[in-house]
């Protein structure tokens, strides 16, 4: 008598997007205002705190982040190859995604190139543009209210994820809200400031310090964050969807 094992419906149930990004070597020598972005998008991927899915929904491919459309195409964070060389401003015809060693990512089977053209204007983070309705623009997002919006978008997606699991992580969910909630009081308070808010200026480095110490930011599934809001509080951080263990149902064979 032989064992077989089979799958079961269950199993077949969930099956998550894969999003990969692609070997590349880089030619730039000084940091330009893509790489934070880029910086940014490989460690939301590399979290797994919300689905591909959700990512590529909610994130890489969503109007309310950044939509450049021209003539008869879209493109957002990410864009199909095939339509990357469509994708240009209309002023100097200047690309929108690097025409030359271009950062890809591959997206179920196809190929996507990262946007690399962001605005590198002095302007502070727009903490309302995601409640507005998206407008196409043939240029970029300036670079510090695309920052925040993907932040922002993030820990969003990640709470109503959350809170949709069953047997909610409560104590997760009040963490994730409150250190938003700073975040988002944070930069309100840099907005009141003076600063310069150009690549190389002080408001753009201390936005990117307020989300370097963003602790779900740095998260993966398992890790132990300490809440500082009680100094004998751990909590453990959680997926916010299902991950579907194979399920095995066994079958006796003659």
């Amino acid at each position: 008598m032989t064992n077989i094992h089979v799958c079961t419906a269950q199993e077949s149930q969930y099956l998550d997007m894969k999003i990969c990004k692609q070997p590349r070597t880089e030619f730039t020598k000084k940091a330009t205002t893509r790489m934070v972005i880029e910086s940014l998008v490989d460690q939301l991927i590399a979290s797994k705190l919300i689905s591909n899915e959700r990512l590529f929904e909610q994130i890489l491919y969503n109007k309310d982040i950044i939509w450049i459309q021209n003539e008869s195409f879209n493109g957002h964070l990410f864009a199909k190859v095939n339509i990357t060389d469509q994708l240009k401003t209309k002023t100097n015809s200047f690309m929108m995604y690097m025409p030359t060693n271009p950062i890809v990512y591959e997206v179920n089977d196809e190929h996507y190139h990262l946007i690399t053209r962001i605005d590198s204007t002095r302007a502070k983070p727009n903490l309302e543009r995601l409640s507005k309705a998206p407008n196409p623009i043939l240029s970029a997002a300036r670079v510090n209210d695309l920052l925040c919006s993907i932040v922002m978008r993030f820990y969003e997606t990640y709470l109503e994820d959350l809170s949709q699991v069953a047997h909610k992580n409560k104590q997760l969910i009040n963490f994730v809200e409150r250190e938003y909630h700073q975040f988002l009081k944070a930069v309100k308070e840099l907005n009141e400031y003076h600063l310069n808010w150009h690549p190389r200026g002080n408001g753009h480095e201390l936005l990117l310090e307020l989300i370097d110490n963003l602790q779900l930011l740095k998260s993966r599934p398992g890790k132990v964050l300490i809440d500082f809001s009680n100094s004998h509080n751990y909590i453990v951080v959680d997926p916010s969807y299902h991950i579907v263990k194979p399920a095995q149902k066994t079958v006796q064979a003659l």
